[in-house]
């Protein structure tokens, strides 16, 4: 990603920086970014919109900049770039209205883009609230992808992201996580030693200049980028306005299959899920659902784990609680067992990763791992 390149995708990237609004309307305006870089200042004042000292500051500012002295300095900070006119470029991306003038990267650059070019890649997304179920799935799922040759994508929020991410780590899989930030300010902050974790065997994908702080219509415009890079969007849980509901619209736009997990009617983290559905989205329920709408010849066949035996009082548990959520008490009723005894059981599930805690203190059964659907688990 060195060599003799054109200077607008890094002097275009670093305008924006500078000025601090997206460059995109006015590189339309212009004819196209390259037009735009090169445009005479009463040009860039029409592309802009701008005129008086906001065209002053523009124009000085793009003056300022040394494309080539500041690729230098990029790769001095380890922090690899790619434009558009680069090979390296996703040639997914080029699909967008309004492909990134440049994307920055940290970690493994060079390899996570050959992945994201050979794919499958899969966009996991969804509510930063999760709910216990939505997030143990959402681990599960990205986990399974990766074993089954996916790149597995998603934005580093808090919940269905961050479990996606997760997932596909546990899993020896590849990750990349596409930021609305500096690939050198992963936010959130809770989220920065998954981030490091990420770059060791993934990337830190982004559009805009390092050290740009994080601001909320930096992340729709991340979420276009999150459904470009992928040949399907997956979405876990989704409220009524959720972030995710940007990234399936931008992939519906590309003609990308969007695949959605059903949810309790009437429960707000499911509401997105459920709309999509309606409209029409594949129902999501394992990652056999993926491989079946994205056909792709990346995909691996994975030999599924032997499930565990559960034997006993944990077996009879774990049997009634994947029909239904229950309390522990209602559980030790319906059961006829001791509650202390039905206490212990959970407590050794929740340890083994059977069991999770949801809302109102019911229990859900989490799936056997290799049984059939096992990415399936409770959802609520």
């Amino acid at each position: 990603m060195s060599g003799p390149a054109p200077a607008w995708p890094v002097g275009l990237a670093r305008l924006a920086q500078a000025l601090g609004r997206d460059l995109q309307r006015a590189a339309r305006a212009a004819g196209g970014p390259e037009r735009l870089w090169s445009c005479d200042r009463p040009g860039l004042g029409r592309a802009l919109r701008a005129a008086g000292g906001d065209l002053d500051v523009a124009h000085r500012a793009r003056a300022r900049i040394d494309p080539a002295a500041d690729a230098a300095a990029l790769r001095a900070a380890g922090i690899a770039h790619v434009g558009p006119p680069h090979a390296a470029y996703p040639a997914a991306l080029r699909e967008l209205v309004d492909p990134p003038f440049c994307l920055f990267l940290r970690g493994r650059a060079e390899e996570a883009l050959a992945r994201l070019a050979e794919g499958p890649a899969v966009a996991v997304v969804g509510a930063r609230r999760a709910t216990v179920q939505g997030a143990a799935f959402a681990r599960e799922l990205g986990g399974e992808l990766a074993r089954r040759g996916a790149v597995v994508v998603s934005g580093l929020a808090h919940g269905i992201d961050a479990a996606a991410h997760e997932g596909a780590l546990e899993a020896g899989g590849a990750t990349v996580a596409v930021l609305g930030c500096g690939v050198d300010v992963p936010y959130p902050r809770r989220n920065r030693g998954l981030a490091r974790r990420i770059a060791e065997t993934g990337a830190l994908v982004s559009e805009f200049w390092p050290g740009t702080p994080p601001a909320p219509w930096r992340f729709p415009a991340r979420n276009r980028i999150v459904a470009g890079l992928c040949g399907a969007v997956a979405v876990v849980e989704a409220g009524r306005r959720s972030g995710a509901l940007i990234t399936a619209d931008f992939a519906l736009e590309l003609g990308r299959p969007v695949l959605a997990v059903p949810g309790w009617p009437g429960a707000l983290a499911s509401e997105g899920c459920n709309g999509l559905l309606r409209a029409g989205a594949a129902l999501l329920e394992s990652a056999d659902d993926v491989v079946a709408e994205l056909r792709h010849p990346g995909w691996r066949e994975v030999a599924p784990p032997r499930p565990p035996a559960l034997e006993g009082l944990m077996g009879r548990v774990h049997e009634r609680l994947a029909r239904e959520p229950m309390a522990a008490d209602a559980l030790a009723e319906a059961l006829g067992e001791d509650p202390g005894a039905i206490a212990a059981a959970i407590a050794l599930l929740e340890v083994e990763g059977l069991a999770v805690r949801g809302e109102g203190q019911r229990f859900w059964a989490a799936p056997l791992r290799g049984a059939p659907g096992a990415t399936g688990g409770g959802r609520g």
